[in-house]
């Protein structure tokens, strides 16, 4: 049989023929995601198989068999839902998600730019749900990013936003070890970076805050010429005022914003409750400067 290892998905044939792939809908790392059919239930699924190359190492199995338990253990709206797993006749697993039509927030993000304040306070509200959920539960997600924020279209036919990927998420330790140091650099709150503070949950919560800026300017905060002058501005919260980006956010988005990215844990967010309802109290004072500011111009 032909190696899965470039998705080339026409090779793939499961235990119990199961499932049909259809269309690529994206690669990473450790593995492929396709749409497919499922043939006992009768609906359309997608389906995330692991590289056969990572098959062979126990390790990377047990990664994959924890994002799988994980993943199903997240009962919320606002999170991907697995509904089962399955084997490749190669003998590579997959995970069985429920199919989402839509887009990333990445590609919404390219699309369209900067999003209103309003919009990108809704998406946050929501991914704060999906996160309070993996918090509760005692797990920390490590990977929170545009590419794994999904937006699809209910069918009254406002937004429902998902949280997907849990790759790379772990349980907090009550010592604050992690397993090691993962996920994308431009999202990694300091304290992961550098090893200076215990890993819990304000890691999502600084995560998410670069989201908002992301959302709000189409760019992350912190830039260089050089990774170090990206991580040397990180390090010491130097980033670009929103206030001065836009003229329709007030001040208290920027303070809203340092919050969010502090450098050191302890004056961040305590909560994604704390973070999403602090958010709406900024967006209002936004929305009132810029309505007065329409009235003055008029």
């Amino acid at each position: 049989m032909t190696s899965i290892s470039h998705c080339d998905g026409g090779a793939v044939v499961f235990v119990d023929e199961r499932y049909v792939l259809g269309a690529l809908l994206g690669e990473g790392a450790v593995g492929c995601v396709y749409a497919a059919f499922d043939t006992v239930l009768g609906i359309e699924v997608a389906v995330k198989i692991m590289h056969e190359i990572h098959a062979k190492s126990r390790a990377m199995l047990d990664r994959f068999s924890q994002e799988a338990s994980i993943s199903a253990r997240m009962l919320s709206p606002h999170i991907v839902k697995v509904l089962g797993l399955a084997v490749t006749r190669s003998g590579a697993p997959a995970i069985v998600y429920e199919q989402l039509e839509g887009e990333t927030l990445a590609s919404y993000i390219a699309r369209n730019g900067a999003l209103p304040l309003a919009e990108t306070q809704e998406i946050i509200r929501q991914v704060a749900r999906a996160l309070g959920r993996v918090h509760a539960l005692g797990f920390v997600h490590r990977d929170v990013k545009p590419d794994n924020i999904f937006i699809t279209t209910q069918p009254d036919g406002h937004a429902l936003v998902k949280l997907l990927d849990f790759g790379v998420a772990e349980a907090v330790k009550p010592d604050g070890t992690r397993r090691q140091v993962v996920g994308t650099p431009e999202y990694m709150a300091p304290e992961i970076l550098f090893g200076s503070a215990p890993l819990d949950a304000r890691v999502d919560i600084y995560a998410l805050g670069v989201v908002a800026f992301e959302c709000l300017t189409g760019g992350t905060p912190f830039k260089g010429d050089r990774m170090m002058d990206v991580f040397q501005a990180l390090q010491h919260g130097q980033r670009a005022s929103l206030s001065q980006l836009r003229s329709d956010i007030s001040l208290e988005m920027d303070e809203w914003m340092d919050c969010a990215l502090q450098p050191d844990p302890y004056w961040r967010f305590e909560s994604v409750k704390e973070m999403s309802t602090s958010l709406a109290t900024a967006t209002t004072a936004s929305e009132a400067r810029a309505a007065i500011s329409i009235r003055t111009a008029a």
